[in-house]
C-alpha cells in the first residue's frame, strides 16, 4: 500500500540514518499520536545541503500556518472575536478548535502537523536556528514520515 507523507521532521544529526532513527524513536514513544505503522524511506530524507531542503521546509511551515489560520476562521465563524470571550466559552466544538490551535502554537505534534521541528519542539523554525542551519547545512535533515492508520490521538477521536 502507498501512503502519502504525513509529516516532515527537522532533525540535527550526523547522518540520514541516525536522523531517521531519531524520528522513529520519537514517534514510537509519543503519547499524543500513535500510528498502526509508520516508516521512513532513506532515499527521501533531505540534507540541509539538498536543493529541495528549504523548499520542503517552507512548504511544511506554510501548511502549518494555513491550518492555524483555518482554526482561527472556525473560531470567528462561531462568534469568537476577543480574548475576553474565552473564559465564557461553552465546552464543545469551539473549545476543541481552540485546544487544537493552542497545541499547534505550543509545539505539541498532532495528526494535522505537516512540519515538526524536533530540535525546538515547534511547528516553526526560529531565526536563530535558521541562521545555524544556513551556517552548517550538512548537520540538518528533513525526515519525511509516511504513516498508516491512526491508532490513537489525544486531539482527534479515532474511528
Amino acid at each position: 500500500m502507498e501512503y502519502p507523507v504525513s509529516h516532515y521532521f527537522l532533525v540535527r544529526s550526523q547522518s540520514a540514518e541516525l536522523a531517521g532513527r531519531h524520528v522513529e524513536r520519537y514517534l514510537s514513544t509519543n503519547q499524543l499520536i500513535s500510528y498502526a505503522e509508520f516508516f521512513v524511506r532513506a532515499e527521501e530524507v533531505l540534507r540541509g545541503t539538498d536543493a529541495l531542503f528549504w523548499r520542503t521546509l517552507e512548504y511544511g511551515t506554510a501548511a502549518n500556518d494555513r491550518f492555524a489560520r483555518r482554526m482561527l476562521d472556525h473560531l470567528k465563524e462561531e462568534g469568537v472575536t476577543t480574548l475576553e470571550q474565552l473564559p465564557d466559552l461553552q465546552q464543545g466544538y469551539v473549545t476543541k478548535v481552540l485546544h487544537t490551535l493552542t497545541h499547534l502554537l505550543d509545539g505539541f505534534i498532532g495528526i494535522d502537523s505537516v512540519f515538526y521541528n524536533l530540535i525546538e519542539d515547534s511547528h516553526r523554525v526560529s531565526g536563530d536556528l535558521s541562521t545555524t542551519i544556513h551556517a552548517h547545512p550538512a548537520d540538518f535533515w528533513l525526515v519525511p514520515v509516511r504513516t498508516g492508520k491512526l491508532e490513537a490521538s489525544v486531539l482527534h477521536p479515532v474511528d
